[in-house]
């Protein structure tokens, strides 16, 4: 498990934390349990999560956003779509792949700090914030 992926956890609610915790702490055998779990069945701590609703959830709003919060050019992805989970990718590249996409979605900006969370369902694009 890597710093990014410890960050994501600390955003979570119990009593998925430990699970997803022990998923990722098991590695590749276990990512798609990992993957399937964030379409669905995430539950965010709700203290450190804040709803982006309407035109703030587009892709250069949230940029902007995550930016002004401190940010880097970069983030950490973890996502159910296969292609960008896993990967360190430019903020701005990420957000387009993933806002308003049907894929569950974390976005790690600073590990445990700043990130954002998209469910594959529309209008569920939370700033988190520690």
């Amino acid at each position: 498990m890597n710093d990014h992926e410890l960050g994501f956890i600390q955003f979570l609610a119990e009593p998925g934390r430990g699970r997803m915790r022990t998923l990722l702490e098991r590695g590749a055998k276990r990512r798609p349990e990992v993957r399937a779990l964030l379409d669905h069945a995430i539950a965010l701590d709700h203290r450190h999560a804040t709803l982006l609703d309407g035109a703030v959830a587009s892709a250069p709003n949230v940029e902007a956003l995550l930016l002004r919060y401190g940010a880097p050019p970069t983030c950490f992805v973890i996502s159910s779509d296969k292609q960008m989970d896993g990967r360190e990718m430019p903020l701005r590249d990420a957000l387009s792949g993933v806002v308003g996409s049907d894929f569950g979605t974390f976005l790690s900006c600073i590990p445990g700090k700043l990130g954002y969370f998209e469910y594959e369902d529309l209008r569920s694009a939370y700033l988190l914030r520690r």
